[in-house]
């Protein structure tokens, strides 16, 4: 899946950007099915890439209801390393946030 989007004045491509981390539930079909990954652009902006369905965060309001479909989002560090902590393993986080011991 290939996203562009201009948001602030600001590019974001999946295409050029590095995929840190990815999240897949449900099946083809359900309402709630989602694809989604975290990606860090070469300038160290974070943002949400992916498709789903009508239920998921990339469902969209039609005239009669819900359909499915695809975005970006851009979010902060704090909502990365989120994403990232939920979705990827210690190592990858590690890797892209700074960490401290417990």
């Amino acid at each position: 899946m290939h996203i562009t989007k201009v948001v602030g004045g600001l590019r974001y491509d999946t295409a050029k950007a590095e995929e840190i981390c990815r999240l897949s539930k449900g099946r083809p079909g359900d309402w709630s099915t989602e694809e989604t990954a975290l990606y860090r652009t070469s300038k160290g902006a974070f943002f949400l890439a992916g498709e789903g369905g009508a239920r998921s965060r990339w469902g969209k309001r039609v005239s009669d209801g819900l359909t499915g479909g695809e975005g970006l989002i851009p979010v902060t560090v704090e909502e990365a390393r989120d994403f990232a902590e939920e979705n990827a393993d210690a190592e990858t986080v590690e890797a892209f946030f700074e960490v401290e011991e417990a």
